[in-house]
C-alpha cells in the first residue's frame, strides 16, 4: 500500500481532535469535578469540528479513496452529526444538565457510597473519544507502516463491543432529553399554512429517526463483529496485514 500523505494527515489530525476532547472530558468531570453543562462549554467547538470533519470519510469512501462500504460510512456519520447539530446544539441547556439512570444504585465500599449508572453527555463524550481516538489512530500507524501491530489491531476491533453500545444508549439519551424542549420550542417545524403548501414537524421527524435506530444499528453491529471475526483470523481482504497476523500467532506460541 502506497503512503498517502493526505490521509495520514486527515487521520492524525482527527486523532488529536478527539483526543482533545477526551482530555476536555476528563479534566472536567473527573479532575474538576464539574457538571455536564460545564462539559459542553469546553468541548463544544472541538467536538462540532471533529465531528463535522467525518464528512470526508464519506467522500473518501465514495471516490474509492479508501475501501469501506458508502451506505454504511454514511449511515453511521449521519447518525453523530444529527446528535451534535440536530439534537444537543438546538437543546443544550437540557441536553448537557440532564442524565438517564440505567440500573439500580450498586453498594460499593465507602467512601465510594452507592453507585447510580447515568447515562449523559459524559458517557457520550468518553465513548465517541476513546473510539475515534483509536480508529483514527489505527488508520495513521497504517498509512506509516503499511501494516498494524497487533495490539493496535486488537484494539480497533474489540473495543466498539462495549463503546458502541454505550455510544448509542448516550446518543438516544441526548434525544430524549431534547426533544421536550425541542417540540415546544417547535425549532426546527415549518408550519401551514405557508406559500409552499408544505408542513414539517421536526419533533416527529426526530422520533422516526429514532424508530429507524431499532433495525439499522443491530446491523451496524453485527457488520461490525462480522469484520472483527474476519480481521482477527487474518481473513483474506480484511485490515490486518501480514505481519500483524504473524505477530498474534507470535503472541499465542508465546
Amino acid at each position: 500500500m502506497a503512503f498517502n500523505p493526505y490521509l495520514f494527515l486527515y487521520n492524525t489530525a482527527l486523532v488529536l481532535g478527539w483526543g482533545y476532547c477526551l482530555y476536555l472530558t476528563v479534566e472536567t468531570i473527573f479532575i474538576k469535578h464539574g457538571s455536564t453543562a460545564d462539559l459542553w462549554k469546553v468541548v463544544e467547538t472541538p467536538l462540532k469540528v471533529s465531528q463535522t470533519a467525518a464528512v470526508m470519510e464519506v467522500v473518501h469512501s465514495a471516490v474509492g479513496l479508501v475501501r469501506s462500504p458508502v451506505a454504511i460510512t454514511g449511515m453511521q456519520v449521519a447518525s453523530r452529526l444529527w446528535i451534535v447539530w440536530g439534537i444537543i446544539n438546538l437543546a443544550p441547556g437540557e441536553a448537557t444538565r440532564g442524565s438517564v439512570m440505567v440500573g439500580p444504585k450498586l453498594p460499593l465500599p465507602a467512601p465510594v457510597g452507592d453507585f447510580q449508572p447515568q447515562l449523559s453527555l459524559t458517557t457520550l463524550l468518553l465513548a465517541w473519544s476513546v473510539t475515534e481516538v483509536i480508529r483514527y489512530g489505527f488508520f495513521a500507524v497504517k498509512e506509516v507502516l503499511g501494516s498494524v501491530p497487533y495490539p493496535v489491531l486488537w484494539l480497533r476491533y474489540t473495543t466498539f463491543i462495549p463503546l458502541y453500545p454505550l455510544g448509542v444508549a448516550s446518543e438516544l439519551t441526548m434525544v430524549r432529553l431534547a426533544l421536550p424542549a425541542i417540540r415546544s420550542s417547535r425549532v426546527g417545524c415549518i408550519d401551514m399554512p405557508n406559500s409552499f403548501n408544505f408542513g414539517f414537524d421536526y419533533w416527529l421527524f426526530c422520533l422516526l429517526v429514532v424508530a429507524g435506530y431499532i433495525p439499522g444499528l443491530p446491523q451496524l453491529y453485527l457488520y461490525m463483529l462480522a469484520q472483527r471475526k474476519k480481521v482477527l483470523s487474518g481473513g483474506a481482504g480484511s485490515n490486518g496485514s501480514a505481519a500483524a497476523t504473524a505477530d498474534r500467532k507470535k503472541t499465542k506460541r508465546s
